[in-house]
């Protein structure tokens, strides 16, 4: 697979660094190195012995100038300066992440799902759907276990086991970046708007990282309606951009009705919702009942839909499709409900860690809301609050490092706590709110200012909550 005195670059010492690390070590790779600019990263002591050279504290001169592979971890931007002689010197197809080095591994029975929101949500119900279908099922990538971690399980499986297998990954931004080799049976893009503009330089560089995913991909699967998609799928490929083995039959669209909401009225949506019914509903007649489901919000319908859609294309039987979406549970963390408490019920959506994630949560309840927003901005563009709060939010709490970023943006007329901490903030919100309402926790930032990550945040909350 690769010359036998190739010299092979880790960046990164992260989990996905170490399965990098791993995954070339089964392949009897026998010279890996190891770097990570952090003076003492974590796995250091699994990584270490695995390799020939390693260096931490910085970016190691000697071992960039001299690889004739790299290999770069998610959290390591391409335009790191110190990378740049690297990566102006070394052939692209010798440079990559763990998602490349697993598509040179895997050639088949593959659903990769990205998009700004509701990645984990639909790789986690799509490893539902399928856990009753007979498959040998390894579902990671972004979240979980890595996606190389998943292909060590599968080659150290019971020589006896001949499923065949099905890997449902997620896949971020980062990770797709530095992606060229994926063949996806089915690939999802849910979604897209402005997130991570402080790792690229504008929401271009972002949508193109996202659609790396159809370089490949035998189906596509992408939400109608939204121009920016349309527009830069027929662009990149009419222009060739993206290099695309794709016909207009293999592009699937889906939406919350059968009708689109762009301005291209003769687009054809292959899989929307009755909302009255509440059933999925394919374009051929199929229809799935997702009545019983555990998830709430529109925006979780849409995510249904999705997932129903890949499902189907890779060939599921609808029975097993409805029995996935009963069956499953939500993850932590996404519009999740803690309590109800004197009529007022309590969500925590500490996932949001942007505002795109967070217009979700707001337009997926009718009923009269109290936002508790903040932390760390991003750089994001907070204006859309303007109108977005006006669909029945009766007050925010603002919260966190950058509350004075978002606060221009509240709408007059609307009650604002500037709260500063989560305690408050409930406490705020608690003395405001009637029975009938809802307390939504759905930040719109990220984290690191006062939390250890999104899930300690929500478990904050949850406690706090809880105690009331």
């Amino acid at each position: 697979m690769f010359p036998v005195d190739a010299k092979h670059l880790v960046v990164g010492f992260g989990i996905t660094g170490l399965s990098i690390v791993k995954a070339l070590k089964a392949l009897n790779v026998q010279h890996i190195w190891a770097l990570d600019s952090r003076e003492n990263p974590p796995n250091y002591a699994e990584i270490a012995p695995l390799c020939e050279e390693t260096a931490v504290g910085g970016f190691s001169a000697t071992l960039l100038d001299q690889c004739d592979y790299l290999w770069l971890s998610p959290g390591v931007a391409l335009a790191t300066p110190e990378l740049q002689s690297t990566l102006v010197r070394l052939p692209q197809s010798h440079i990559g992440g763990d998602i490349e080095l697993f598509a040179r591994l895997v050639e088949e029975n593959i659903i990769a799902i990205t998009g700004t929101n509701g990645k984990s949500t639909v790789t986690t119900l799509l490893g539902t759907i399928f856990a009753e279908t007979g498959y040998d099922l390894y579902v990671g990538g972004n979240l979980g276990l890595p996606a190389l971690e998943l292909w060590l399980k599968y080659q150290s499986r019971d020589q006896a086991d001949l499923r065949e297998p099905l890997f449902i990954l997620e896949l971020s931004s980062f990770q797709l970046e530095t992606t060229t080799s994926l063949k996806a049976d089915v690939g999802i893009l849910l979604n897209l708007s402005p997130d991570h503009l402080d790792r690229y330089r504008d929401y271009e560089h972002y949508i193109t990282s996202k659609f790396r995913l159809f370089a490949q991909s035998n189906n596509i699967m992408i939400p109608a309606g939204i121009t920016a998609i349309e527009t830069d799928l027929r662009a990149g490929m009419a222009d060739h951009r993206y290099q695309f083995e794709l016909g207009e039959d293999s592009i699937y669209r889906f939406a919350l009705t059968d009708r689109s909401t762009s301005d291209n009225d003769n687009m054809q949506i292959d899989y929307w919702a009755d909302l009255e019914t509440q059933m999925i509903i394919s374009r051929e007649g199929e229809r799935v009942s997702f009545r019983e489901s555990h998830l709430g919000g529109l925006h979780n319908v849409l995510n249904m839909i999705a997932a129903t859609g890949a499902a189907e294309i890779f060939g599921a039987p609808l029975k097993a499709i409805e029995t996935g979406i009963t069956n499953y549970q939500p993850l932590a963390h996404r519009t999740v409900k803690v309590r109800t408490l004197e009529g007022v019920t309590y969500y925590n959506d500490s996932k949001a860690t942007n505002i795109s994630s967070t217009e979700a949560a707001i337009l997926g309840f009718p009923e009269r809301k109290w936002v508790i927003l903040g932390g760390v901005t991003k750089g994001q563009d907070f204006s859309i609050l303007e109108s977005l709060l006006t669909h029945n939010v009766a007050g925010v709490a603002l919260i966190g490092a950058d509350y004075s970023t978002i606060l221009p943006h509240i709408p007059k007329g609307i009650l604002c706590f500037k709260s500063d901490t989560l305690t408050q903030a409930i406490a705020d919100i608690r003395q405001e709110a009637t029975a009938g309402d809802i307390v939504l926790f759905s930040p719109a930032c990220a984290s690191f200012d006062q939390f250890k990550g999104f899930e300690h945040r929500g478990e904050v909350f949850a406690e706090m909550v809880r105690a009331l």
